[in-house]
C-alpha cells in the first residue's frame, strides 16, 4: 500500500478521499496533467496507479511530480518511501497473475545434442546456463500438458524474486517452423511479457542494461535483463523504472533503435536516467548485422565494461 495522504500532506498538495468523483480505495488531486486542472485525478492506494477521467492520466513518478513542482527522482523516492511492504514499480506484475498457482517445465538435464548446440553453434557454456538459468532440454520424448516442446531448449522465466512463472523453448535443430515456442498464457503463472528476462539475478544493482531477447541476456550476463522482443508492455516498463540507470543495448536496425528511444523517454518520465547505445558490433559471416548475442564472451565484457557494469 501507499500512503498518498502522508505523502501529499508532507508535500503541501490538496487532496480528497470522500464526496463527489471519488473511488473507494482511491486519492483524488487536481489533475496536472489537464489544462484547466480539473479534480479528476486520483491515486490507487493499493497498486500505486494514477489515473485521470478527462485525460486519462500518465505515469504515478511524474504525476506527483507535475503536483508538488519537484524532480521526478525526487517523486520516485516519495512513492518508494511511503509505499508499506512492496515497492509500487513492481506492482503492476503481480496483477497479472493468473488463475495459474505454479507450473512444471518440461524436459530434463541437458543432454549431448543440446550442449553441441549451446557451445559449437551458439559459442556459450551449457554448464554456465545450466547454474545460472536452469536450463533444460527434450528431446523426442518433449509433450508438454498435450502441446509439442520436442527438440527444444527449454529456458525458466522467473519474476523478479526469483518465483518460476512460465518458460520458452528454443529450437535447436534450426529446423522447426517456429524457432521460440512459448508456454500458452492460461498455462503460465505470469505472461512472459509482463517480466523481464534475467531480473532476478540483477535486481539489487542500481544500473541495468535493457537488451531485446533471452541470448542476448546470456551473453551480456547479470547486469542485463531481456524484453522478449521490441515492444515492450506496460509492466516491462514499469518494472525498468525500478532501476535507477538504465541502457538500452538493443540490435542495431534502425526500427530497434526507434523503439529504443521510444521507451527511453517513458522510462526517463519515471525519474530513470536512460541512455540508448546505438553500438555497431560490425557482420557475421554472411554479411548480417551482429546483435550483442554474436559477441564472443571477450567482446561481451569489454562492452559491459565501457558501459560501467563492469
Amino acid at each position: 500500500m501507499i500512503d498518498w495522504k502522508s505523502l501529499f500532506t508532507d508535500l503541501n498538495v490538496p487532496y480528497w478521499d470522500n464526496g463527489k468523483n471519488c473511488s473507494p480505495g482511491r486519492i483524488n488531486i487536481q489533475c496536472p496533467f489537464c489544462s484547466d486542472h480539473s479534480n479528476h485525478g486520483s491515486f490507487g492506494i493499493t497498486k500505486g496507479d494514477y489515473q485521470c477521467w478527462r485525460c486519462k492520466g500518465g505515469h504515478p513518478v511524474k504525476a506527483v511530480s507535475l503536483a508538488a513542482h519537484i524532480p521526478m527522482d525526487t517523486a520516485r523516492q516519495l512513492i518508494q518511501k511511503y509505499s508499506k511492504g512492496f515497492n509500487p514499480f513492481l506492482q503492476a506484475e503481480q496483477t497479472h497473475k493468473s488463475s495459474v498457482k505454479s507450473i512444471t517445465l518440461p524436459g530434463e538435464p541437458l543432454k549431448d545434442c543440446h550442449r553441441r548446440y549451446l557451445s559449437e553453434v551458439r559459442k556459450f557454456d551449457p554448464e554456465e546456463l545450466e547454474f545460472y538459468h536452469g536450463i533444460l532440454g527434450t528431446t523426442d520424448v518433449g509433450y508438454w500438458q498435450g502441446i509439442d516442446f520436442r527438440y527444444r531448449v527449454i529456458i525458466p522465466i522467473y519474476d523478479v524474486w526469483g518465483n518460476l512463472c512460465t518458460f520458452q523453448g528454443r529450437d535447436y535443430t534450426q529446423q522447426q517452423e517456429l524457432r521460440y515456442k512459448c508456454c500458452p498464457v492460461d498455462k503460465a503463472v505470469v505472461h512472459h511479457k509482463h517480466l523481464l528476462y534475467g531480473a532476478e539475478l540483477a535486481r539489487n544493482k542500481d544500473r541495468i542494461v535493457v537488451v531485446e531477447g533471452v541470448f542476448d541476456q546470456w551473453r551480456m550476463g547479470p547486469g542485463s535483463v531481456a524484453t522478449f522482443g521490441t515492444s515492450l508492455t506496460r509492466e516491462q516498463v514499469n518494472l525498468i523504472s525500478m532501476w535507477k540507470e538504465v541502457i538500452f543495448l538493443f540490435d542495431p536496425e534502425p526500427e530497434a533503435q526507434e523503439h529504443a528511444r521510444e521507451y527511453a523517454r517513458d522510462i526517463s518520465a519515471c525519474g530513470c536516467s536512460v541512455e540508448v547505445c546505438a553500438a555497431e558490433f560490425g557482420y557475421d559471416a554472411k554479411g548480417n548485422p551482429r546483435d550483442p548475442g554474436d559477441l564472443t564472451p571477450d567482446e561481451a565484457r569489454g562492452v559491459m565494461k565501457e558501459l560501467g557494469m563492469v
